[in-house]
């Protein structure tokens, strides 16, 4: 007869079983033994160690009663914790008394459900199973909405931020930047002659040369910053805590990067080069993120103008930096 060959440990879930009774420990890892990998932990002190280190856990099964830290004590620790994965996290309260008290007790503080021993296999399995698939079904739709989020908000093929999103964060720093007095400063580039790339070279070619400036964008920003595709090859920057000499600097040097740089596209070694636009809150006075965009993006016109291959800083042209 064909039997199937038993499942390596770590492709089954991770479950923390916390009791100071090494008999109720061997009892229970029987009874989930082919379907749960279990871990032990003999105290919510050492539960607590492993649930930090081990982000595999999926499930937690605590008795009540222990040394050094109670299950109580462990089910505050679990649900007052900053650690996301901690929030939908399953736990399970074995205890060997009915008394309602400590019952509710426990559900006060963050128990998913209750089982009173002795423990009987079939209860502790059923138990077990359902909030196991519960918080397994929980896990997934929030992770579809973080996608689905995330997709909101991200360009597909630079794989930064968009339009919408870019906009978002624009209008939050720049009511902080109101609200404490301090400064937000804006890059608006503009890839040059990228028609002649996708003529010469099919649009291809030109999506990798978006994609290699989206990449030299990213490299020279900070984490705090906001780097997006506001149209087909047009890239901004937002900057906060940035004074307008901090910006213009910050464009000199990816006006630079991007011209020493040779990029490959359509299996050609492509020059590319930019041409860039500065505005600052402090100095432009505007009300709306879009109005700093707006500036930002002349200049950046005004930088074509003058010959392509440079930042500008003001509506004059004087006072930019040339390659």
């Amino acid at each position: 007869m064909f039997q199937p060959a038993p499942k390596d440990k770590s492709d089954l879930p991770s479950i923390l079983l916390v009791e100071d009774s090494p008999t109720t420990a061997v009892l229970l890892s029987k009874y989930l033994a082919g379907t749960y990998h279990l871990l032990h932990a003999k105290d919510g002190v050492e539960a607590w160690e492993m649930l930090e280190g081990d982000p595999e856990i999926e499930l937690v099964v605590t008795d009540i009663n222990m040394p050094r830290l109670t299950g109580h004590q462990l089910l505050v620790k679990i649900r007052k914790s900053d650690d996301p994965r901690f929030k939908n996290l399953p736990v399970i309260v074995m205890t060997t008394t009915d008394d309602n008290a400590d019952r509710n007790l426990a559900f006060l503080n963050g128990a998913n459900d209750f089982i009173t021993k002795p423990i009987d296999e079939m209860e502790l399995l059923a138990r077990v199973n359902v909030h196991h698939k519960l918080a397994q079904t929980i896990r997934e739709l929030e992770a579809s909405r973080r996608a689905l989020a995330e997709q909101a908000t991200t360009d597909p093929l630079t794989r930064l931020k968009n339009r919408r999103a870019f906009f978002e964060n624009g209008n939050q720093h720049l009511s902080m930047a109101r609200r404490y007095g301090t400064d937000v400063s804006l890059i608006v580039a503009d890839l040059d002659f990228f028609k002649r790339i996708n003529d010469s070279f099919g649009h291809q070619a030109g999506d990798e040369a978006l994609i290699a400036i989206a990449k030299v964008l990213l490299q020279m920003t900070r984490t705090e910053d906001t780097v997006a595709r506001i149209g087909g090859e047009e890239f901004a920057v937002l900057l906060p805590d940035t004074n307008r000499l901090g910006a213009a600097v910050l464009a000199e040097r990816i006006r630079a990067a991007v011209e020493r740089d040779r990029f490959s596209a359509g299996g050609q070694l492509l020059q590319l080069t930019l041409s860039i636009g500065v505005a600052s809150y402090a100095v432009e006075q505007v009300d709306t993120v879009d109005q700093l965009l707006s500036i930002a993006d002349q200049r950046m016109y005004l930088a074509k103008k003058l010959g392509r291959n440079r930042i500008c800083v003001n509506n004059d042209g004087k006072s930019n930096f040339a390659s």
